[in-house]
């Protein structure tokens, strides 16, 4: 009885060695996000991916994250933080909510470093007119940036000077 009991708990502990080994190989696949999927709310999902990215320096760290809004978020962060638009690249196009993802991304990285060529490269008119309008008026750019703008009524908002200026 005494040998058998010895045999279950020896077994026991190889399967829990096992099973530990397994969970560490999975978790290194991205390194430094294992743990992220199961830290909670979305927004803690997304800080714990961004953070694990950060730290490594490499975006594709995000692509680890199951939910795609943790995943194009994680990115979109990424791409703002390090102000690398290329990393908003990998927001694929499949449809017109990624579309406006990957326009959005572009936009913030944008407003994140002061750069209103970047508004250039976003496909969807409404997120582009914002993109420039943002460094305008938010961000102190040129009012030459409002010439970019395709909306007339949006570019009128933009040259308009403040309502607080006298």
């Amino acid at each position: 009885m005494k040998r058998l009991l010895i045999m279950s708990a020896l077994g026991l502990l190889a399967a829990m060695v096992a099973s530990a080994s397994a969970v560490a190989q999975s978790g290194s696949s991205h390194s430094g996000t294992g743990g992220c999927r199961e830290s909670g709310p979305l927004p803690n999902q997304i800080r714990c991916f961004l953070d694990a990215a950060e730290a490594e320096g490499d975006v594709g760290l995000c692509d680890g994250a199951y939910d795609f809004a943790v995943r194009f978020n994680c990115i979109s962060k990424f791409a703002e933080n390090s102000g690398d638009p290329v990393a908003c690249e990998r927001i694929p196009i499949r449809n017109n909510r990624l579309l406006l993802m990957r326009d959005g991304c572009i936009s913030g990285v944008a407003a994140a470093t002061r750069t209103p060529q970047l508004c250039e490269q976003v496909q969807l008119a409404v997120v582009r007119d914002t993109c420039f309008l943002i460094q305008v008026v938010e961000l102190d750019a040129a009012a030459e940036v409002c010439e970019f703008i395709s909306r007339p009524a949006v570019r009128d908002i933009c040259y308009a000077p403040p309502a607080d200026a006298k």
